[in-house]
């Protein structure tokens, strides 16, 4: 993926600015003039009381979303799995669309290198970056040894060695390896499972330390300077 509630004490509301700015105390029927301020609902957390530029108005977040003073996914609203409600109990049940259990989310697609991200009802099919998978318990793109189901193996398109050997050696307990085609990656072994990493732009794989450096002084790959010319 973190929410500051408002504090409601007899008629008295702490608004909190999208800005980041310190909370500003004021009566719950107030609105500043110019600023953009919101605050929650005292019971429901998918509702909320929003202030533009001295015009209040009540706003229900999509489904799929609760209210997050920090602002996030839509306006003053974010993932329901990021926002902690504290005693405002009242949430919404889920209004599910092909491939989307809420309208808004995260969700998994049946494949360990793609997930579905909902926006309004539709869903759009996303691809991890390259030697990650999707992890359905913080809905995100991890290490594929870390997320159950999914072979790292399989995903890397490498087997660590039972036997630690050669120059990666020095890095153990996390020795290292060249990629055996894309020399701006090397491959890391971790309890014997394999994990991508990139060297980063402008950087390449060097053979000769086994740790990324400066394209400029790794000429032995070609793929970093034809993509310079």
């Amino acid at each position: 993926m973190i929410i500051a509630s408002g504090i409601v004490v007899l008629t008295v509301v702490a608004l909190v600015p999208l800005s980041g700015a310190q909370p500003l105390i004021v009566g719950p029927r107030h609105c500043p003039d110019p600023g953009l301020l919101a605050w929650p609902h005292p019971t429901a957390c998918d509702r909320y009381t929003r202030c533009e530029n001295g015009t209040v108005t009540e706003e229900v977040c999509p489904n799929g979303l609760l209210f997050d003073p920090n602002g996030g996914i839509y306006d003053f609203c974010n993932y329901n799995w990021r926002v902690d409600c504290g005693d405002r109990i009242e949430k919404p049940g889920p209004i599910p669309s092909p491939d989307c259990p809420w309208q808004f989310g995260i969700f998994p697609s049946g494949s360990c290198l793609q997930y579905f991200k909902c926006e309004f009802g539709l869903a759009n099919l996303t691809n991890c970056e390259p030697g990650l998978a999707y992890d359905d318990v913080t809905h995100s793109c991890n290490w594929p040894d870390l997320v159950d189901g999914c072979d790292s193996e399989a995903i890397v398109g490498f087997r660590c060695p039972d036997k630690v050997t050669g120059p990666g050696a020095k890095f153990y307990p996390y020795p290292r390896y060249p990629h055996p085609v894309d020399c701006t990656r090397l491959i890391t072994c971790v309890n014997d499972k394999p994990r991508l990493i990139s060297c980063g732009y402008g950087k390449a794989f060097s053979h000769y330390s086994y740790t990324c450096e400066d394209a400029a002084n790794v000429p032995e790959c070609p793929i970093v300077h034809i993509q310079k010319k």
